[in-house]
C-alpha cells in the first residue's frame, strides 16, 4: 500500500491501493515502510509539516481482494504528536482490455488524538481506471466531525470526495503522476475546497523515491480543515515487501 504522501491529493489511501493490484492475484502478504517530509491528505498536512514514519501491512487474496492496516504519525495539535491507524478491505477486477474497477472501505482511526472531539471515520470509495493511466473516483464518507475556530464544531456531516489522476511511465525505473480533487460537505460554508498535486516517482527494485509538488486552496476555502497547507514540495522514500 503506498503512502498517501506518495500521490498526495488522495485520493482515499485504500482506492489508490485497490487500482495497483490486477484482478485473480495470488495470495499472500505484501506491505511498505515509509518516511516522508510531510503527511499530506488532500492537500493538507496531517503533521504540521514536519516528517513522518509511515507502515502498510496487508494480505493479498484471490479475485483481486485485498484486507490490511496502515499506520502513520500525526500531529494535529503542534508539539503534540499521536498517530493514525487505518484498517481497510478493497477490491479491485477488469471490465474489459481497457478499463478496471476498484472499491474499498476504510476505517480511520487516531488513537492517543489530543483533541477534546473524536474525529474517527468510515469512508467507501470507487473508482475506474483507464489503460492504467487515467483514474477517476469519487468517495463518501457518511459521518465526519469538522471543526472551524470561527464558527465551531459541526457533527455527524455528510463529505463527497471527488478525484482524477493521471499517471504515465517515462521509463521502467521513472513514472509522472498529476492529478486533482474536491472536498466538499455539503451545506457547510467555507468547507469545500479544490487541491491537487505533480509528482515524480522514481524505483529501484523494492525502493521507491517520490517528489511532489502540493496545490491547496487558501484556509478561506478549508475553514474546517485544520492543519497547515501541505508542502508545497514533498519528498517520500518507501521500501516494498
Amino acid at each position: 500500500m503506498p503512502s498517501r504522501t506518495a500521490s498526495p491529493f488522495l485520493v482515499s489511501v485504500a482506492a489508490a491501493v485497490a487500482l495497483s493490484l490486477p484482478a485473480g492475484a495470488a495470495a499472500g502478504p505484501g506491505g511498505t515502510l515509509d518516511v516522508t517530509s510531510d503527511y499530506v491528505v488532500r492537500g493538507v498536512s496531517q503533521t504540521q509539516g514536519s516528517g513522518a514514519l509511515q507502515a502498510d501491512l496487508h494480505w493479498d487474496f484471490p479475485r483481486g481482494f485485498t484486507i490490511g492496516a496502515f499506520a502513520s504519525q500525526v500531529e494535529f495539535v503542534p508539539e503534540n504528536e499521536s498517530s493514525e491507524l487505518d484498517a481497510y478491505l478493497q477490491w479491485s477486477g477488469a471490465l474489459d482490455a481497457d478499463f478496471d474497477l476498484a472499491a474499498s472501505a476504510t476505517h480511520y482511526s487516531y488513537p492517543g488524538d489530543p483533541r477534546p472531539v473524536g474525529y474517527d471515520y468510515d469512508e467507501f470509495s470507487a473508482s475506474i481506471l483507464w489503460r492504467g493511466q487515467l483514474r477517476l473516483g469519487a468517495s463518501w464518507i457518511p459521518s465526519l466531525n469538522l471543526y472551524s475556530y470561527a464558527d465551531g464544531l459541526a457533527t455527524d456531516r455528510q463529505v463527497y470526495i471527488f478525484e482524477a489522476l493521471w499517471h504515465r511511465d517515462l521509463r521502467p525505473w521513472l513514472s509522472f503522476d498529476a492529478g486533482v480533487g474536491f472536498f466538499d460537505p455539503p451545506g457547510l460554508e467555507y468547507a469545500s475546497y479544490s487541491y491537487g498535486n505533480a509528482g515524480l516517482g522514481l524505483k529501484y527494485g523494492h525502493w521507491r523515491v517520490n517528489l511532489d509538488y502540493i496545490w491547496v486552496q487558501d484556509s478561506g476555502h478549508r475553514q474546517y480543515s485544520l492543519g497547515p497547507s501541505g508542502g508545497p514540495w514533498v519528498a517520500t522514500l518507501a521500501f516494498s515487501f
